[in-house]
């Protein structure tokens, strides 16, 4: 009885050794997507994730799956919820996610980082007048919106929340569509996507575009891959973040910048001493120069 059992524990064992594969399959990988600013085309970014996906899994070694999001609540979810490992997303919505992004490159356009931001309006007029009005932009994570438009677009000259209404849209083809409807009297979006039938009321510094995050622990394993990865359509080559340069973004989305100087400088305090004023001795004689031009000279002629 016992030899029974030892040869039926014996085939159990072999058979479970057939059964299992010598090495186990790589773990999938998700990369996110979120570009609703950067990209105005769904189709567009769409495409994007999935070829650099593609170019990803190459170079990493393991599968990667690519999911694009239109809308920021859905991207920030997916990113609570730890289903994904790294994604491409706007600066702004970067800085918003907080320590829970760690960036790890720029995905540059055309060689640049960066780009301006533009209040637009389909009649001419001010951003003082745009007071009260309707403002489109796209939502990020609620109370985080007004202090990008107010600290980073505006420079911290003007609260956002108290001038204008603010309009919260999915993406930047929405806040578009949002003025030609006239559901908005104005509209914050990139100034790479500003037509000429446009009126641009205001235009902002220099802003991050879009950067690469990483979300779970892997960044070094990326910046070691994307070196290889290389240009991917409609952006070139990603550009590693230097020092803290994107630790200084989010503080100022999060804080403003730093009170300006004032233009004019105190002037000095004059001290005069009043012994000088009281003894007017201690004043030494001050006559003009030319009173020795008074004196007539002998060798003028006598009328």
């Amino acid at each position: 009885m016992k030899a029974h059992r030892i040869v039926a524990l014996l085939g159990a064992l072999i058979l479970g050794t057939l059964a299992t594969p010598a090495f186990a399959a790589p773990k999938k990988s998700t990369l996110g997507v979120f570009l609703a600013t950067t990209l105005a085309d769904g189709q567009e970014r769409f495409q994007y994730a999935e070829a650099l996906a593609s170019k990803l899994e190459a170079e990493l070694g393991r599968p990667v799956a690519a999911k694009s999001f239109g809308r920021y609540e859905d991207f920030a979810r997916a990113v609570s919820e730890g289903l994904l490992e790294f994604a491409v997303v706007d600066a702004w919505a970067a800085a918003q996610l907080g320590a829970r992004a760690v960036p790890v490159a720029y995905a540059s356009r055309s060689g640049e980082t960066q780009q301006r931001w533009a209040i637009v309006a389909l009649q001419k007029g001010t951003v003082k007048e745009l007071a009260g009005k309707r403002l489109a932009l796209v939502k990020g994570a609620g109370p985080a919106d007004p202090k990008f438009v107010t600290h980073v677009v505006l420079g911290g000259d003007l609260d956002a929340q108290k001038h204008f209404k603010l309009v919260p849209v999915p993406n930047v083809e929405s806040a578009l569509k949002m003025l030609e409807a006239k559901g908005a009297e104005a509209a914050l979006v990139p100034v790479s996507h500003v037509s000429k039938d446009m009126r641009v009321l205001f235009r902002s510094g220099r802003v991050p575009g879009a950067v690469l995050v990483d979300l779970k622990g892997g960044a070094e394993a990326l910046r070691g891959a994307l070196g290889r990865v290389g240009a991917v359509a409609p952006f070139d080559a990603f550009l590693a973040i230097q020092g803290k340069e994107f630790d200084d973004f989010r503080k100022l989305v999060a804080q403003g910048p730093p009170r300006r100087q004032p233009v004019f400088a105190e002037a000095p305090e004059v001290r005069v001493s009043a012994p000088v004023l009281v003894k007017s001795d201690e004043l030494g004689p001050a006559l003009p120069p030319f009173t020795q031009d008074l004196a007539v000279s002998a060798d003028q002629p006598d009328d």
